[in-house]
């Protein structure tokens, strides 16, 4: 399965790290596609580094919160929104962590799972305390 991330900025719980791993461990997972930004898009690429996973990096234009994380296969820059959908579009299922449990605007996190939802995308949500949704 290709599996697509988005992610907020703050960076993963020890909680959802846990989840993340739980559900690399119970998938079967070829190829993983994040956006490079500092935060849970990092934590999420040294996770699937550490399961020799093939990563492949949707950077995004600007580079005030990329993370420059190193894979065979970096992508041209995209500006965010362009970017976020890419990934969906990339990609078999969305694994999401966002900052909050309710659905926001103005979230660029939120956002990438509401385009997953339209186009029809299995989507599994992990939230800092651990919790999982398949909204």
């Amino acid at each position: 399965m290709k599996l697509g991330m988005t992610g907020n900025r703050f960076g993963m719980s020890d909680e959802a790290k846990k989840r993340l791993i739980e559900f690399i461990e119970s998938n079967n997972i070829t190829e993983v596609h994040h956006g490079d930004c500092v935060g849970a898009d990092k934590d999420f690429h040294d996770i699937c580094e550490s399961f020799n996973i093939k990563i492949i990096i949707h950077p995004p234009i600007i580079d005030d919160l990329r993370a420059f994380c190193k894979s065979d296969i970096i992508l041209e820059p995209k500006d965010y929104h362009s970017r976020n959908n890419s990934i969906v579009d990339s990609t078999d299922m969305l694994i999401g962590f966002p900052n909050s449990k309710k659905e926001t605007l103005r979230s660029g996190t939120w956002s990438t799972i509401r385009h997953a939802r339209r186009t029809g995308k299995d989507r599994y949500l992990i939230f800092s305390n651990g919790d999982v949704s398949n909204t």
